[in-house]
């Protein structure tokens, strides 16, 4: 069960924000954000999902930096151009994109034509020159004024949701925006001032949720089966109010809810989802199994999911089911070839050995303050023969104290195994 608790451990708000800021396509925030989280002691679903969105803001920065250089190139820029296509080239892992700004490059002239008169002139020239955007890096991220931070989260809701939030009062706006950025304590004091007029169903939602963040989870329940009576269809608070449930231990009442919700017809692979992580904590794993066959076929492709259902899949022998959802995930880096999770699942099963070396090594590389990597890399050395080889590795790592406590336990239970 150890590595299903891993999995199962749900990503904080931060990483939420991180979703956030792809969805509002603030990818020089995302970016930032990302490379933050990083730094943190995440589980390995966490890694997978933020490693994605921080491609995907690299990517979109490489976009942003490309049709930049382009306006800049049919203007006779070729010195500014450069700039972003540098940046643009620093920034993108997508294969595609990568080889349009090859050729962007491949288009620069190697010294410039303007002579210092001409570019006099262009700089003069309002209608001639155009106003040159600032190279676009994540050093600069703007989260912008409250207005502007409320219309940028609400375009990730749907529009009549959307249209509910924006008219609410200056007090719900200030309470709501300070929730957003993970600002509870201060923003708690607000929603109490909320008038009872304005006690509809999101309010009843927010002030769930932000009780549920904080712990407060016998006054978080209440406030979100209010939400639930005032709108049976919120799915919002359903979601914040299933994990309260299992944490508490309530599960019938989590499956009850579900249940009542796919009867609607309302989103089936987000209650799948749920309901497979309610299964796995009560160890129905013959239960999860099927649940996590509906999320994947409504469309569930959210990563920490994905590995989720792999691995019950796995437990339960299902291989060839575990290995396709594994395929569907990004593969680990910029460099394209195969996920890291999908490796560890080829090692347990001692196959494609050369391949899953090149992918460990390369994270090895890639994350060196990670020994997981290299109890990985040590493990397939041993799965190949090369005994030597991966038992000076492995007598290595073992003592590496960056190694989480459940690594350092398989790394010394297979060094007594090799050596006895």
């Amino acid at each position: 069960m150890g590595f299903l608790g891993k999995i199962f451990g749900r990503g904080g708000d931060s990483i939420e924000g991180l979703r956030k800021a792809i969805e509002q396509k603030r990818f020089a925030d995302a970016k930032l954000l990302a490379e933050k989280l990083t730094d943190q002691s995440l589980n390995e679903a966490d890694k997978v999902e933020i490693e994605q969105l921080r491609i995907v803001a690299g990517d979109g920065l490489a976009g942003l930096n490309l049709e930049e250089a382009l306006g800049l190139q049919r203007c006779g820029l070729f010195e500014q151009a450069a700039e972003h296509l540098q940046l643009a080239q620093e920034q993108v892992c997508d294969a595609e994109l990568g080889k349009k700004i090859e050729q962007a490059i491949a288009a620069e002239p190697l010294v410039p034509e303007i002579s210092s008169i001409e570019e006099e002139r262009l700089a003069a020239c309002a209608s001639c020159s155009p106003q040159t955007k600032p190279l676009l890096n994540d050093e600069d991220a703007i989260f912008g004024d409250d207005e502007s931070q409320l219309e940028l989260i609400l375009t990730s809701y749907p529009a009549e949701l959307a249209e509910r939030y924006a008219g609410k009062s200056e007090t719900f706006k200030a309470a709501f925006l300070l929730s957003h950025a993970g600002k509870d304590e201060q923003a708690l004091p607000l929603w109490k001032q909320v008038e009872a007029v304005e006690q509809d169903d999101i309010y009843w939602f927010e002030l769930g949720a932000l009780l549920g963040r904080t712990g407060n989870q016998e006054e978080a329940c209440p406030a979100l089966e209010t939400a639930l009576e005032k709108n049976p269809e919120l799915l919002l608070a359903v979601e914040a109010l299933v994990p309260i449930l299992q944490d508490l231990g309530d599960y019938s009442l989590a499956e009850e809810r579900l249940q009542q919700f796919l009867d609607q017809g309302v989103d089936s692979a987000f209650c799948y989802a749920q309901l497979t992580s309610l299964y796995v904590q009560q160890q129905k794993f013959p239960d999860a199994a099927e649940s996590a066959r509906q999320a994947i076929a409504a469309g569930n492709l959210d990563p920490r999911f994905m590995l989720l259902a792999a691995s019950v899949l796995e437990h339960v022998g299902a291989m060839d089911a575990a290995e396709n959802i594994l395929r569907r995930l990004p593969a680990s880096g910029c460099g394209g070839g195969t996920s890291l999770p999908l490796a560890e699942f080829w090692l347990r099963q001692k196959r494609e050995l050369g391949t899953i070396l090149d992918t460990f090594n390369a994270a090895c590389r890639e994350d060196p303050e990670d020994p997981r990597w290299q109890l990985r890399v040590a493990q397939t050395y041993l799965a190949k023969n090369w005994i030597k080889d991966g038992l000076k590795l492995l007598r290595v790592v073992v003592n590496d104290p960056r190694l989480e406590p459940e690594l350092a336990q398989e790394a010394a239970q297979l060094l007594a195994e090799q050596q006895g």
